[in-house]
């Protein structure tokens, strides 16, 4: 008498809870490399995000590394009213920052209506530290040093091409960005600060410009 052969099962009932398993699991694991993508990226400097932080897009790699690198991670710049219309060429008007023991801050509604505005930092043992407020198109504001280190030029505008311009050496950059564009200087960004808004000024810590150094020459210019 001869002996049946067994053979493994092969309906889809026997198949199905095991196949079941390896679908969940390749569904974890790609759910649990996505939250990681996000938890690393958007603490990154110069990440761009839905907030309005420092934007590496575009950049040189030489440029890029000194973009926001003096902000905290997932930095979000102050939000005011969208600017839909430049006149022409927007020279900075230039405004008396008040100064406390901790901070030093503008008012929002002066900044909003010049669009670009000059300040100084009265830092101690040393020179004024020039400083740049500008809201872009987005509403956003910028708060940075106003300085170029390759030209040393401290004033900038805003022309009708929606740049940010040098008035020292004519370099151009991505007004919302600060991406260098053209000119001598491009792969040197402004350094932005960190600023809030609150109680109707925009405010910056001292602690953070008595620390600020020039960016070293490091890069080509020209």
């Amino acid at each position: 008498m001869s002996k049946k052969k067994r053979t493994a099962p092969t309906s889809a009932k026997a198949a199905g809870p095991k196949r079941a398993r390896w679908i969940a699991i390749g569904v974890a694991a790609v759910i649990v490399v996505a939250l990681l993508a996000i938890s690393t990226g958007g603490a990154q400097k110069g990440v761009v995000t839905a907030t309005g932080s420092a934007s590496t897009a575009g950049a040189d790699p030489a440029e890029a590394k000194y973009i926001g690198r003096l902000l905290p991670a997932a930095y979000a710049e102050p939000k005011l009213a969208d600017v839909t219309v430049y006149d022409g060429v927007t020279k900075m008007t230039e405004l008396t920052a008040t100064q406390t023991d901790t901070q030093i801050s503008i008012p929002a509604d002066k900044l909003l209506a010049s669009k670009i505005v000059y300040f100084e930092y009265a830092k101690a043992g040393a020179k004024p530290l020039p400083m740049i407020a500008y809201v872009k198109p987005s509403g956003r504001v910028f708060v940075g040093v106003s300085y170029c280190p390759p030209c040393e030029g401290e004033r900038q505008r805003i022309e009708a091409d929606l740049t940010l311009t040098c008035e020292s050496c004519g370099t151009k950059r991505n007004i919302e960005t600060g991406v260098g564009i053209s000119g001598a200087c491009k792969l040197y960004p402004l350094d932005e600060v960190p600023a809030t808004l609150a109680g109707g000024n925009i405010t910056v810590d001292r602690a953070t410009l008595d620390s600020w150094t020039a960016q070293p020459k490091d890069r080509a210019i020209g």
